[in-house]
């Protein structure tokens, strides 16, 4: 996941490792209030899912998720993210 520069032998990351390693370095606890309808991706196994948030806590986020009739609750506020 990255390059070594043959004259320095110097490790350079790929951007998306640099941003993967940076998000798991944030807080957990949500600091932001999030309002009910707020678009957000949550980090579910497989990858990054749409939704939209239902009800907001300071210790937990519960999400509807946009394919399928499905709803999550995020205990950790690194696995989720508000879209603009």
């Amino acid at each position: 996941m990255g390059r070594i520069n043959k004259t320095t032998g110097e490790f350079t990351p790929k951007p998306s490792t640099t941003k993967k390693i940076g998000r798991m370095y944030g807080d957990t606890r949500f600091s932001r209030a999030l309002r009910k309808g707020t678009v957000v991706k949550v980090f579910m196994g497989a990858g990054w899912e749409k939704g939209t948030v239902l009800e907001w806590s300071i210790d937990r986020v519960t999400v509807k998720l946009a394919r399928g009739n499905r709803s999550t609750v995020c205990y950790d506020s690194r696995n989720l993210e508000v879209t603009s």
